[in-house]
């Protein structure tokens, strides 16, 4: 098809453009442009241009198709039960996702695997001190007086931590803070012995599988996670409000690695070699000892009995909460947790809508189903969000791969998507207007985007509205929550169908691919600069990397006068001649991100094969800029060696060649 003749929206010729748009080309099956090969590229040109519409047509036609109401419908079908991965409610969740994919005509299969997931079968908790009565603890989060779901609530998996290793242990109480390494490092600074206690850590700051596995590396005989109300309940709670309720509890993985714990490095596909469940269990990934998660009001209650120094004031809880004490003891926690770690099944859901011009390219649209309770905002929001796209994206997607959202494409598409949250500006003046105005890189390991990113270099995205909320991953997040607080009108939902589905517009649409390298080189550079603070006075030489940059820069200039000669060129002559250069341009612009991972990995973390973004060895919620160099020099500052000090050095270079091996592919020099 015929590129667009101008940015963004304009074309140079858009007076020849009929008034009337012929009408939508019927279903899936229809091209955007549907043109005939015909002989004259003048004529060909011309046809196109009074007769076909520009694609801004049906970018404005898709943005008409959103319906509140049927996003709302599929929420509310994806969340009538709790569907937890393996069980029998979840594959009824994928059973609605067939159904829908299935009535609009797209091809669709359920792709079965096997894999390593863990349940609870028995958990205990219960507090003692001198001088107190034992309390047991229910460890139960409580429906409330008109609960739609209470019924259903019957069926959610007991509160607990997936993959903590099965075990009992009686001791002191030791309260953590966050549970972050700097927080054990502070505990010791103050005398206080971790070893053989209870680690009573709140949620927040990092993920909770590094929260246990700090507690176990600071000697720790088990763990307990609380949801402190200073950050979970700063107001009224459900369902009077957003907020957590007292009894609300955040469940979730402990597992710090990827994928299937029994085929590491590998898919869990039929027939692949597994390594024994109790071979994935002892790995350090694992969090290795027993832990359980708890309601605020219970860590409240643990956290009076609890002696010791004061904590300091961040260490803290809000108003109404009694003084936390860093112990340890007098309270004593007794804990026992027994696991169930077993092999189930779970399903992939698959459409593939093979396109007619280069269908070994592909834009990939996905989101996670499986829930630890109901799932209303997580994963089930994004899942709506996902099938009403699908709803109004009656076009053919076609030819291109997923896009890392850069800049330049992202403000074209939220100029063209309303604010759902105020009708008079557009979400790209909203994020402007923001703190999240800026387009984040996908570091993080804790979502679904990691195996693209992270693993093999595809670039990705991950677009949400709204930031965090209090009742994740408790019985709380259901449709109700989502309905009178989340997105009570579902306009959220409806505008990230919008925002999806012209991204996938434009992917599937333009010829060249939008990706602009420039603000990598900015990143790259800003990242260098952080790197220099960190060692400065230290046997660590900076110069590769910056040389590396600039060889990356001065590829991102050469491709975009490519690109400005292309245009000029394509406006002038037949489109179709230039087939063989556009497919190299774009072969470059996609494997410029794959350029940046490294065969072996990150050090210690061989998974992790992007040397850019990954990460935080410490947090595996957080987003590092040069992971390795910030896992050297987090070492090299606790050992303070020479040798220490040269394994930096080492990652400044590894980082150097693969920012190096990105411009040549950029470029299209020899690599």
């Amino acid at each position: 098809m015929p590129p667009p003749l101008g940015d963004d929206d304009s074309c140079l010729l858009t007076p020849l453009i009929s008034a009337s748009p012929p009408p939508l080309p019927p279903r899936a099956t229809a091209r955007l442009h549907p043109l005939p090969l015909l002989v004259g590229a003048l004529f060909a040109t011309y046809y196109h241009l009074l007769v076909a519409p520009a694609p801004s047509y049906y970018q404005s036609l898709f943005l008409s198709l959103g319906c509140n109401d049927t996003a709302a419908a599929h929420l509310r079908a994806l969340t009538v039960r709790p569907h937890l991965a393996g069980t029998e409610a979840n594959a009824l969740a994928a059973d609605h996702v067939v159904s829908t994919l299935s009535s609009l005509s797209f091809p669709t299969r359920v792709t079965p695997y096997e894999v390593l997931l863990s349940y609870p079968v028995r958990r205990s908790l219960s507090l003692s001190a001198p001088g107190h009565a034992t309390t047991t603890f229910a460890l139960v989060q409580d429906t409330y007086p008109g609960d739609p779901y209470a019924a259903a609530s019957a069926e959610v998996v007991p509160t607990f931590l997936a993959y903590a290793a099965s075990g009992s242990a009686a001791a002191e109480v030791v309260y953590a803070n966050y549970g972050r390494t700097e927080d054990y490092a502070y505990l010791a600074s103050r005398g206080v012995n971790v070893t053989g206690k209870v680690a009573l850590a709140r949620y927040g700051k990092v993920y909770r599988g590094d929260i246990v596995i700090n507690a176990r590396d600071a000697g720790a005989a088990a763990a307990v996670i609380f949801t402190d109300a200073k950050d979970y309940t700063p107001g009224k709670a459900f369902p009077d409000g957003p907020w957590m309720p007292a009894t609300g509890v955040q469940v979730g993985s402990t597992f710090k690695g990827v994928g299937d714990p029994t085929t590491p490095m590998w898919a869990s596909s039929e027939g692949c070699e597994r390594v024994s469940i109790a071979e994935a269990m002892a790995t350090d990934d694992m969090p290795g000892i027993p832990a359980l998660p708890v309601s605020g009001r219970d860590g409240e209650e643990i956290l009076r009995l609890v002696g010791g120094d004061v904590a300091p004031e961040d260490w803290q809880g809000g108003e109404g909460a009694p003084v936390y004490h860093l112990g340890p003891g007098p309270a004593v926690l007794n804990l026992s947790y027994t696991g169930n770690e077993t092999i189930a099944t779970i399903q992939n859901v698959i459409s593939v809508i093979e396109g007619k011009e280069e269908p070994d390219r592909y834009v990939i649209l996905g989101n996670h189903r499986d829930a630890w309770t109901f799932g209303a905002a997580d994963p089930n929001s994004g899942t709506a969000a996902l099938l009403e796209m699908l709803g109004c994206l009656v076009l053919e997607l076609t030819r291109q791969p997923l896009l890392n959202l850069i800049n330049c494409l992202s403000k074209r598409v939220r100029r063209k998507v309303q604010n759902p949250d105020n009708g008079t500006e557009s979400l790209y003046d909203m994020w402007m207007a923001s703190d999240n105005s800026l387009i984040g890189r996908l570091g993080g390991g804790g979502s679904d985007y990691s195996a693209f990113v992270q693993h093999i270099g595809i670039p990705s995205v991950d677009m949400a509205i709204g930031s965090g909320y209090a009742v994740y991953h408790s019985l709380y997040d259901d449709f109700t929550w989502m309905e009178k607080y989340g997105d009570p009108m579902f306009r959220r939902h409806v505008a990230v169908a919008s925002i999806w589905g012209l991204v996938a517009l434009r992917l599937s649409d333009e010829e060249i691919l939008p990706f602009n390298y420039s603000s990598y080189v900015t990143e790259l550079e800003n990242g260098a600069v952080d790197i220099n603070k960190r060692v400065l006075g230290m046997p660590v030489s900076l110069s590769p990397l910056h040389k590396s940059i600039k060889q990356l820069n001065r590829a991102v200039l050469k491709v975009d006068s490519e690109l400005q000669a292309l245009q000029t060129w394509k406006f002038w002559s037949p489109w179709r001649n230039d087939r063989l250069r556009v497919r190299d341009l774009n072969d470059r612009l996609m494997m410029t991100e794959r350029a940046f991972t490294e065969r072996e990995g990150l050090s210690g973390r061989p998974w992790y094969k992007h040397m850019i973004y990954g990460p935080s060895l410490y947090n595996d919620y957080g987003a590092e800029v040069y992971p390795g160099v910030d896992d050297a020099i987090q070492t090299a500052k606790k050992t303070n060696t020479s040798e220490s000090w040269q394994s930096v050095q080492h990652e400044i270079h590894r980082i150097a060649r693969v920012i190096s091996q990105a411009a040549l592919v950029l470029s299209g020099g020899l690599t």
